[in-house]
């Protein structure tokens, strides 16, 4: 056998197991190596041998007789050997009586580290401990650094994965934004086309028939004051299409409100009712209020009323010729009402549905689109309901018509 150099520092961690089923040299091997600094304990047989062996890691060096009664010394390192992994190497040293040569190959043949004959001096013995120590302690160091560097090869090759997946979720994120891009520049576009026609229509009566009173001194009267009617009606809805696009800022965050108030639910589902009824009447629909159990409403009455008007105009521009709304209210607990408004139109598209309450949003973003308005209704009802910590829903009959609900606080009627 090849020697191999080692210190004696590195054997601290080292046993030895000497097995033979003489007590005596047991014993006496034992004693030998605890004095010239090595760990040493002994067992009486290989069963017992396999048994401390198992529970013991530390035990790296076996020095067993041939010779024994049941399984020999062969046997043993045949089955230790065969079991043992590098990082819990094991090193084999025969010990026989026989001096022949069929003895050596056999302990060659069960991959033993040495074979010493009897008789022996115990400090050969020691020397050839010292040198299976040390080549068995090189294995384990060998094998747990081939584990370590396994386990950082195993790390990198799961960080490279991971790497490789968020690569590909950034690239996936990447055209996502892109068309997210896309769709907000055309979404823009669009915006400020319906604004731009918001809040140009009704500049053009104003200022055309500002135009022909200021040019026509000789009007009769009755033309001059249709005309300044109409030059009313236009500032009209230019000042409401500011007033609710002011109030959507102001309740940003569910802030803004102003002082609050009481009034009957009845009483202000009539004022909505009543702010709604021209454009009812140009469409011919009819608006139906369907009461509950009277309750008082409590808040920022101006606003809730704006919020029930934008959900009747809304719900009235979707309706069709002819067809019907209804308005309903009823308690929701002690202290919550819930208006619906309900129509006959086609409904609400789930991508609008999504984007409940977004300002400027509307079903049909188009130059050429029927509905009129700037899409500030929804965003407005929302933020008031918000604000007085109730919410607004939208959902889709299946019979055909959106409901719109606004969940508003109150209590019972004084």
């Amino acid at each position: 056998m090849n020697e191999t150099p080692f210190r004696e520092a590195d054997l601290a961690t080292a046993r030895i197991l000497v097995v033979d089923d003489e007590r005596a040299i047991v014993e006496a091997l034992t004693c030998y190596l605890k004095r010239v600094g090595l760990q040493a304990d002994g067992v009486f047989g290989a069963e017992e041998a396999k048994a401390r062996i198992a529970a013991d890691p530390s035990i790296c060096v076996v020095l067993s007789d041939i010779s024994m009664p049941g399984k020999t010394g062969l046997d043993l390192a045949a089955e230790l050997l065969a079991q043992s992994e590098e990082a819990r190497a094991l090193e084999i040293i025969m010990i026989t009586g026989f001096a022949d040569t069929e003895t050596a190959i056999a302990a060659m043949r069960a991959q033993a580290f040495d074979l010493v004959r009897k008789p022996f001096r115990f400090a050969e013995i020691a020397d050839v401990v010292r040198r299976a120590a040390h080549s068995a302690l090189a294995r384990r160091a060998r094998a747990a650094r081939e584990a370590e560097i396994h386990h950082r090869g195993r790390l990198s090759e799961e960080e490279r994965q991971g790497l490789l997946r968020r690569l590909v979720e950034s690239e996936h994120g990447l055209q996502h934004t892109r068309t997210a891009l896309e769709q907000s520049e055309r979404a823009r576009y669009n915006l400020l086309a319906i604004v731009s026609h918001e809040l140009r229509s009704p500049l053009i009566p104003i200022i055309g028939f500002a135009e022909v009173i200021a040019t026509s001194p000789g009007l009769p009267p009755e033309e001059l004051r249709e005309y300044a009617n109409l030059i009313r009606a236009s500032g009209d809805s230019l000042l409401k299409l500011i007033e609710v696009a002011l109030d959507v800022v102001a309740l940003q965050d569910r802030r803004g409100l102003g002082p609050a108030a009481g009034d009957s639910a009845a009483s202000i589902a009539q004022r909505a009712r009543a702010a709604a009824t021209e454009a009812a009447r140009a469409r011919n629909v009819v608006v139906v209020p369907e009461g509950g159990p009277e309750v008082r409403i409590h808040g920022d009455l101006h606003r809730l009323e704006r919020a029930l008007f934008q959900l009747l105009d809304n719900a009235v521009k979707a309706s069709p010729p002819g067809g019907v709304v209804r308005l309903c209210w009823e308690p929701q607990g002690p202290h919550w009402t819930r208006f619906e408004v309900i129509d006959q139109g086609p409904g609400i598209p789930d991508e609008i549905l999504a984007q409940l309450g977004t300002p400027f949003l509307q079903r049909d973003m188009s130059h050429s689109r029927g509905w009129a308005g700037a899409g500030l209704g929804l965003a407005l009802a929302r933020r008031v309901a918000e604000a007085h910590g109730g919410e607004l829903w939208l959902a889709t009959l299946p019979e055909g018509g959106c409901q719109a609900s606004l969940l508003v606080p109150s209590g019972a009627a004084d």
